[in-house]
C-alpha cells in the first residue's frame, strides 16, 4: 500500500515537473471557433499546464480555472455584423449566381475586409496593456495560434523563443500549406467554400484554381501592409519577416476528418483533430428533459448558430416554418436568439441556449435542422442524427453539399421554404430509414479511431514542448519556391538538354545544305 502511494506521488511530481506554459492566441474568432481550441485548453490545464488565452470573447468555462488566464480584446468582437445575414442569404439565392463565379467574386472582394481586420487585430492586440505586460514579464514553452489572420500573431513565438503550433477551424487555409512544403492542389481539392466534389470537370477546376489563387494572394499580402509591419517593428524590434517565422511552425492542427472532407496527402506535421468538439450527451435541464422525453414521436432540433437572432428572419419565411412545425407529430426544440414570439404552437419550445450535443445524443432525437456549420455537422454524425441543412454563408454550402452526397442530409434553400415544402422534406428525412442508417454508419466510422481527436491534440502539443519543436518532421521542400516544388526548373533544364542538340543538329544540317546549293556546278564551268 505504501509502495502504491509512493509511486502515485512520484508520478504526480513527474507530471508537475513536466508541465509547461502555453500561449494560445485567437484574437479574431467567432464563438463557434472556440469549439476547436477550448477543449485543448481545458485538457492542458487539467494536466497542470498553465495556459494564457488571448481572445475576443471570454470563455465562461475557463474563467475560474486556476491554470488558465484570459486576455479579452473587446474591440475585435463581431458585434452586430450578422444582423442582416438572412437578407444577404436570400439575395444570393435569388440571384442564382454560378457557385464558381460567386466564390471568385467573394475572394476578390475580401481584400478590404481582410486588410481592415488584420490591421485592427494587430493594433488592438499590441496596444492592449495586458498583452504588453505579457511581453515584458512572461515566458512560454509553446505558442498555439489560430490560422485566422495569423501572420501578426507569429512574432509572439519568436519573442518568447518558443515553438510555434497552429490550428485551423476548418481545413488548412489556401497558401498556408506552402509553409509545410506542400501545395494546395486545386486540381483535385476544392476550396472549402465551394460546393465542388473532388472529381471536378475542366470548368470547375479552372474556377477552383482561380478561387484558391485569389484567396492565397489576399492572405499573403497581410505581412506587407505598412500599418501592420510598422506595429510589428515597434513591438518586436529585430523580428524576422512573418513569412520566415511561419516556415518554422512545428505542427498544424486541422479541424478535418475524411468523413467531412476530401482526403489529401498530408505532411508528417499535419494533425487531423476533426470532431474534437464531440462528446457523449449529458443530462438535460429538467424542463427540457420532460418536453423531449414524454412524446413517442420524438423531437427535432432547429438551430442556425448562436449569433443569429430569429427576429431578423423575414416574416414570411418565419411564418412558413412555424406552420410547418405545427403540422409535425414531433416536438421541436428551437434555438431562438432574441425574444420568442408568443404565438408558437404547443409542440415548439423556444430556448435561448441550446445544449446541442445533449439533445443530439438523446434517444428521442429524430432530426437536426441546422445552418450547416462544420462543428454542428460533426456533432450530428457523431450522434447518428440525420440533417436538414439551411446554409447561410461561408463554408456551410460546401459542408452541406458533401453531407448530401454522403447520404445523411438534404440541403434546402431559404427561398424554397414554404409550409408544404418544409413539412414534406422533414417527413422524408424522418420516415425514410436510409438517412438515419447512413448517419449511424458514419457515426461508427467516425468513432473508430485509435485515439480520440482530443487525445491526439494533447499528445502532439506536449510532444512539441518535450522536444522543443519538430524539426525532424519537416519536409525538405519547406524552403523551396513553388516552381521548385513543381520541378519546373528541373524540367526546363532536361527539356533544354534534349532540345538543344536537336536544334544544333538541325542548324548544322541546314547550314551544310545551304552551302552545297551555293557551290557552282562543274558542268556549267565546262560550257
Amino acid at each position: 500500500m505504501k509502495l502504491t502511494s509512493l509511486m502515485a506521488a512520484l508520478s504526480w511530481l513527474v507530471t508537475l515537473v513536466q508541465c509547461g506554459r502555453v500561449l494560445v492566441t485567437a484574437p479574431v474568432s467567432t464563438r463557434s471557433h472556440q469549439n476547436i481550441f477550448v477543449p485543448i485548453i481545458k485538457a492542458l490545464a487539467e494536466r497542470n499546464h498553465h495556459v494564457t488565452l488571448i481572445t475576443n470573447y471570454l470563455v465562461k468555462d475557463l474563467q475560474h480555472h486556476p491554470n488558465v488566464d484570459q486576455i479579452e480584446i473587446q474591440q475585435l468582437q463581431l458585434g452586430s455584423q450578422l444582423d442582416s445575414v438572412f437578407n444577404m442569404t436570400i439575395t444570393k439565392e435569388t440571384a442564382g449566381i454560378y457557385d464558381g463565379i460567386y466564390n471568385l467574386i467573394m475572394a476578390v472582394s475580401s481584400v478590404k475586409w481582410t486588410r481592415d481586420w488584420a490591421v485592427n487585430m494587430t493594433q488592438y492586440t499590441y496596444s492592449n496593456p495586458k498583452v504588453l505586460q505579457l511581453l515584458d514579464n512572461a515566458s512560454f514553452d509553446l505558442v498555439l495560434s489560430s490560422q485566422v489572420l495569423a501572420y501578426p500573431n507569429l512574432p509572439l513565438a519568436w519573442h518568447f523563443q518558443a515553438p510555434l503550433a497552429m490550428f485551423s477551424v476548418n481545413s488548412i487555409s489556401p497558401g498556408f500549406i506552402s509553409a509545410l512544403g506542400e501545395d494546395d492542389h486545386p486540381e483535385y481539392l476544392p476550396h472549402s467554400n465551394t460546393e465542388y466534389n473532388n472529381d471536378m470537370n475542366l470548368a470547375e477546376r479552372i474556377f477552383n484554381t482561380l478561387i484558391v489563387s485569389a484567396y492565397t494572394w489576399v492572405y499573403s499580402r497581410i505581412p506587407y501592409y505598412p500599418e501592420i509591419q510598422s506595429t510589428i517593428d515597434q513591438v518586436f524590434p529585430g523580428s524576422p519577416p512573418m513569412k520566415e517565422i511561419e516556415k518554422q511552425v512545428s505542427v498544424v492542427f486541422t479541424n478535418t476528418n475524411p468523413i467531412f472532407h476530401h482526403s489529401r496527402a498530408a505532411t508528417p506535421d499535419t494533425i487531423e483533430i476533426g470532431g474534437i468538439n464531440c462528446r457523449p450527451p449529458r443530462p438535460l435541464p429538467t424542463k427540457l428533459e420532460q418536453f423531449v422525453t414524454n412524446h413517442p414521436a420524438g423531437f427535432i432540433i432547429f438551430g442556425v448558430g448562436s449569433a443569429i437572432p430569429m427576429n431578423k428572419m423575414p416574416v414570411d419565411i418565419l411564418d412558413a416554418i412555424i406552420e410547418a412545425f405545427a403540422r409535425l407529430p414531433q416536438r421541436v426544440v428551437w434555438q431562438w436568439k432574441s425574444t420568442p414570439r408568443d404565438d408558437l404552437p404547443a409542440n415548439i419550445m423556444a430556448v435561448d441556449w441550446l445544449p446541442q450535443q445533449d439533445l443530439l445524443g438523446h434517444p428521442n432525437c429524430r432530426l437536426f435542422l441546422t445552418h450547416g456549420g462544420l462543428n454542428s455537422l460533426m456533432e450530428a454524425v457523431y450522434h447518428g442524427v440525420p440533417v436538414l441543412g439551411l446554409p447561410i454563408s461561408n463554408d456551410q454550402y460546401a459542408n452541406l453539399a458533401r453531407a448530401q452526397r454522403k447520404g445523411y442530409a438534404l440541403k434546402f434553400r431559404w427561398t424554397d421554404i414554404t409550409q408544404q415544402s418544409l413539412f414534406t422534406t422533414v417527413q422524408e428525412l424522418i420516415n425514410n430509414p436510409k438517412y438515419s442508417e447512413t448517419a449511424d454508419k458514419l457515426s461508427n466510422l467516425m468513432r473508430d479511431q485509435p485515439q480520440s481527436p482530443l487525445d491526439r491534440a494533447i499528445y502532439w502539443t506536449e510532444y512539441v514542448m518535450r522536444h522543443n519543436g519538430t524539426e525532424h518532421l519537416h519536409l525538405g521542400s519547406r524552403h523551396l519556391a513553388p516552381y521548385q516544388r513543381a520541378m519546373i526548373d528541373v524540367y526546363a533544364v532536361i527539356a533544354a538538354a534534349i532540345l538543344l542538340p536537336i536544334v544544333l543538329l538541325a542548324f548544322i544540317i541546314r547550314k551544310c545544305c545551304c552551302s552545297k546549293d551555293l557551290k557552282p556546278r562543274d558542268d556549267k564551268k565546262k560550257r
